[in-house]
C-alpha cells in the first residue's frame, strides 16, 4: 500500500509539473486586440431566419444536428470593427462543411466545394481566412454546405484579429493537450525502439512494445482531436488520423490485456480483440475507398468500446481477487484503468453533443491528457521493474555460467569449456596447437604438506600458466592436475620459448614457497601433424608427448 501511495504521489507531482510548465512557459500576451463574434448573427436554415443568434447555442433553436445537403447561411448583422492590427484574419471552425465566405456580398474565400459533387470527405477543423486591409465596416456572411449526416448544429463563434495572435491563442488554449500529444508520440517511438532492441535479446518485452503503440496512437489522437495539427496537415487528413487512432486503440488494449494475462483462458478477449481490429481496419479501408466516411462508424465503435470496457473491468475485478498477480501487471492495469476512465469521459462528452471543440470543456482539456500521461508513467515504472528484473536475471545467469564453465579453485576455464573449444576447432580448416600439461608431484604435496598446500600449488601454477600464454592462447584446467592450452596461429619456436619461460617462472616460485615443488610436464602437437586432423587426435598426440616428457623427468629424478 505504501508503494502504491508513493507511486500515485510521484505521478501527481509529475502531472502538476508538466501542467505548470506548459501553461507558464508558453504563456503569451497578444500584440493586438482580438474580438470574438459571439452575438448578432442572423441564421438562415431551411427557409427559416433566426435573428440575433448565438452560434454556440444554435441547437436550442433548430435542433441538434444538420443533414447532408443542408445549407446554412450565417450573417453578422453588424459591421466588422477596426482592430488596428497587421495581417487581419478570421478564424472559424467547421465540422463536415464546405463553405463560402463573403464580405459585403463579395466572395473572398471558399473551401471544399468539390466535395459536394464527388462525395469527398470534409473533416473537422479550423479555417484561417485573410480579411484584407479594407475589411473595416464590412459585413461578413458565411454559407455552410453540410457534407455529412448527423453533423452537430452548434458552431464555434468566429474570431478576428492579427494572424500571429490568433495562432498563439489557438495553441495556448490547448497547450496541455498539445504538449501531451507530442510527448506521447515521441515517447512511444523512442520506447518502441528500446523495446524492440531488448526484444531481439530478451523475452518478456511484448507488453512494452504494445504499450508503445498505444502511446503513439494516443498522441496522434490528442493532437488531432484538439485541432492543434491544422498548421501541419489539412482538416480531412487530420480527422482521418483522429478517427483511425481512436479506433485502433481498442484492439491494442485487448492485445495488451491478453499479454498481461496470457496464462489465463482469454478466448473471449481474443475474439473481441480480433473483431475490433478487423472492424477498425475495415472502417479505415472503406473511408480510403470513399465508400463510407470514417465518422459514420463512431456509434459501432462506441458499442465495441462499451463491450471492451465491461471485459476490462471484469479483468480488473479478477486481478483484485487474485492477490498473486505480480507488480508489473498491477502497474500496467492501473494505468489502463485510469486511461479507460478518461476514454469513457471522452465518449460521454462526444455523445452529449454539447461541445463543438474540446477546448470548451475544461474537464476534457485536462482529464484526457492527464489519463494519457498517467498511462505513460505506469509504462516507465513497469520498464524500470523489467530492467531491474532483467539485470538480476543476467547477473544470476552470469553466476551460473561461471559455475558451469570456470574452475572454482584456479579461475581457469574447465573441461566443459575446453570440450566446446575443441568442437569449435573441428568445424574449421585452420591449423591449431594443443599443449597438454600435467603437474609433477601434486599427490605427494597433498600427502606430505596437506591439501591446502596442494591447492596453493594449483592456484600459483594456474596464475603463472595464464600469465605466460595469455597473449597467444586460452588456458584450461581439465582435471585434478591436468591443464590444457589451446593456441592458434603460432609456431614451434614461440612455443618452446614460452615453455622455457614457464619453467623459469616455476623455479622462481620454488624460491618464494619452498614447502612445495613447482614442476610441470608438457607436450604439444599441431593439427598438421596428425592424419585425422581432428582435435581429439591432436590432443592424444600432445598427451603422449607430455607423458614421454614426464617419464624422462621422473627418470632424471630417480637418477639423482
Amino acid at each position: 500500500m505504501r508503494k502504491l501511495l508513493s507511486f500515485l504521489g510521484l505521478s501527481g507531482v509529475i502531472l502538476i509539473l508538466i501542467t505548470t510548465f506548459s501553461l507558464h512557459f508558453f504563456k503569451f500576451t497578444p500584440h493586438y486586440r482580438t474580438e470574438t463574434l459571439e452575438n448578432g448573427w442572423v441564421v438562415t436554415y431551411r427557409d427559416q431566419r433566426y435573428i440575433n443568434t448565438n452560434l454556440e447555442h444554435l441547437s436550442d433553436q433548430i435542433g441538434y444536428t444538420f443533414s447532408r445537403g443542408d445549407i446554412i447561411t450565417l450573417s453578422l448583422n453588424k459591421p466588422l470593427p477596426d482592430l488596428e492590427c497587421d495581417y487581419p484574419f478570421l478564424f472559424f471552425k467547421t465540422q463536415f462543411c464546405a463553405y463560402e465566405l463573403y464580405l459585403d456580398d463579395v466572395l473572398v474565400d471558399s473551401c471544399d466545394l468539390e466535395a459536394l459533387d464527388n462525395n469527398g470527405f470534409v473533416g473537422t477543423g479550423y479555417n484561417m481566412v485573410p480579411l484584407g486591409d479594407d475589411y473595416v465596416g464590412k459585413k461578413i456572411s458565411i454559407k455552410l454546405y453540410v457534407t455529412e449526416n448527423n453533423t452537430k448544429a452548434d458552431i464555434l463563434s468566429p474570431v478576428i484579429g492579427n494572424f500571429d495572435d490568433l495562432v498563439r491563442k489557438l495553441i495556448y488554449s490547448a497547450i496541455f493537450p498539445l504538449f501531451t500529444g507530442v510527448f506521447l508520440i515521441l515517447f512511444g517511438q523512442v520506447f518502441l525502439v528500446i523495446s524492440l532492441t531488448f526484444y531481439l535479446r530478451t523475452s518478456g518485452v511484448k507488453v512494452q512494445i504494445i504499450s508503445s503503440f498505444i502511446s503513439v496512437l494516443l498522441g496522434l489522437w490528442i493532437v488531432t482531436a484538439f485541432d492543434v495539427s491544422i498548421f501541419i496537415i489539412n482538416k480531412s487528413i487530420s480527422s482521418l488520423i483522429s478517427y483511425s487512432s481512436i479506433y485502433l486503440i481498442i484492439p491494442c488494449i485487448y492485445l495488451l490485456l491478453n499479454e498481461l494475462h496470457k496464462r489465463q483462458d482469454n478466448t473471449i478477449l481474443k475474439i473481441m480483440g480480433f473483431s475490433s481490429f478487423a472492424f477498425s481496419v475495415l472502417f479505415i479501408l472503406l473511408h480510403i475507398l470513399n465508400i463510407v466516411h470514417i465518422n459514420h462508424f463512431l456509434y459501432p465503435y462506441y458499442a465495441l468500446s462499451f463491450a471492451g470496457i465491461l471485459i476490462f473491468f471484469f479483468y480488473v475485478f479478477r486481478d483484485v481477487q487474485n492477490r498473486k498477480i505480480n507488480a508489473s501487471v498491477s502497474i500496467i492495469m492501473l494505468g489502463l484503468f485510469v486511461l479507460s476512465l478518461c476514454l469513457i469521459l471522452y465518449a460521454g462528452i462526444a455523445l452529449s453533443m454539447r461541445f463543438v471543440d474540446y477546448r470548451q470543456s475544461f474537464i476534457a482539456t485536462v482529464s484526457i491528457p492527464t489519463g494519457a500521461i498517467f498511462f505513460v508513467i505506469t509504462q516507465l515504472l513497469n520498464y524500470f521493474i523489467f530492467m531491474t528484473r532483467s539485470f538480476a536475471q543476467r547477473k544470476e545467469y552470469a553466476s551460473l555460467s561461471q559455475i558451469a564453465f570456470e574452475d572454482s579453485l584456479t579461475g581457469l576455464f574447465n573441461r566443459v569449456k575446453s570440450d566446446e573449444k575443441l568442437a569449435e576447432l573441428d568445424k574449421t580448416e585452420n591449423d591449431f596447437c594443443l599443449i597438454s600439461l600435467d603437474l609433477n608431484g601434486l599427490k605427494e604435496v597433498n600427502d606430505n604438506a596437506g591439501h591446502p598446500a596442494g591447492d596453493r600449488l594449483l592456484k600459483s601454477f594456474a596464475a603463472t600458466l595464464l600469465e605466460t600464454f595469455k597473449d597467444i592462447g586460452i588456458c584450461y584446467r581439465i582435471g585434478g592436475d591436468e591443464f590444457l592450452v589451446v593456441t592458434e596461429n603460432t609456431d614451434s619456436d614461440t612455443l618452446n620459448s614460452l615453455l622455457k619461460l614457464l619453467d623459469k617462472k616455476l623455479l622462481d616460485l620454488d624460491e618464494e614457497d619452498p614447502e612445495i615443488n613447482h614442476s610441470v610436464s608438457y607436450g604439444y602437437a599441431f593439427r598438421t601433424e596428425t592424419s585425422e586432423k581432428d582435435a581429439h587426435a591432436v590432443f592424444m598426440l600432445a598427451d603422449k608427448r607430455m607423458y614421454d616428457y614426464k617419464r624422462k623427468h621422473y627418470a632424471k629424478m630417480m637418477a639423482r
